[in-house]
C-alpha cells in the first residue's frame, strides 16, 4: 500500500489517513487499486488469509489467488447510490466491494448469485461470504438486494454492542 493525502469531499465524506491498497499478502494484486482506511485493508487481508485462501485450497487444491478484483472503494455517495438517505461507508473509506478473484491457472471466480449452485466456485463463494462476517461488521452479497447482485460489500462500520449485519 501507499499512504495517500487526506481526502475531504465535503462535510460528510472523507478519510483522514487513506491508503492506496495495491496488493495483499501472497502476491495478490488489488485491481484496480483501492483507496480505503488502514483498518479496512487490514480486515481484507485477514479475511483473505483466514478464510478465502483456505476455502479455495479445500475446493481446488494447488490453486492460488493472483488478483482480487474490487468494484468500489472510496467514493462520496449515499447508500446504494440513492439521491437521499444515509451516507455509504464507502464515503469514509470503511468499505470495499469485491467483484471476484483471478487464479494462477487463469480461471476466475466472479461474485454472482450462488445460493444453491452445485459448482465448486459456488461453494467457495458461499463459504467466503459466510466467513466474511467474522471479519467485517457489514456483509452484503448477491442475495441481499438488487444493488449487490454482482459483488460482496464488506465494511468495518463500528456499531454499538458489536452488532453485525450479515445478509
Amino acid at each position: 500500500f501507499e499512504e495517500e493525502p487526506a481526502v475531504n469531499d465535503g462535510a460528510a465524506c472523507g478519510i483522514d489517513k487513506p491508503i492506496l491498497l495495491k496488493g495483499l499478502p501472497g502476491d495478490v494484486k488489488v485491481v484496480p487499486e483501492a483507496a480505503v482506511r488502514c483498518g479496512t485493508a487490514l480486515q481484507v487481508a485477514r479475511w483473505l488469509d483466514g478464510s478465502v485462501k483456505p476455502s479455495l485450497e479445500a475446493a481446488m487444491p494447488g490453486e492460488t489467488i493472483t488478483v482480487l478484483s474490487q468494484a468500489s472503494a472510496y467514493v462520496c455517495k449515499n447508500r446504494n447510490g440513492a439521491e437521499e438517505g444515509k451516507i455509504s461507508e464507502h464515503a469514509f473509506g470503511n468499505a470495499l466491494d469485491i467483484a471476484g478473484f483471478a487464479l494462477k491457472s487463469g480461471k476466475t471466480i466472479t461474485i454472482r448469485p450462488a445460493d444453491k449452485g452445485p459448482t465448486l466456485e459456488g461453494a467457495v463463494q458461499r463459504a467466503i461470504t459466510e466467513a466474511a462476517c467474522l471479519y467485517f461488521t457489514t456483509v452484503l452479497d448477491p442475495g441481499s438486494d438488487a444493488a449487490h447482485q454482482n459483488h460482496l460489500h464488506l465494511d468495518v462500520k463500528e456499531r454499538r454492542g458489536g452488532y453485525r449485519y450479515c445478509w
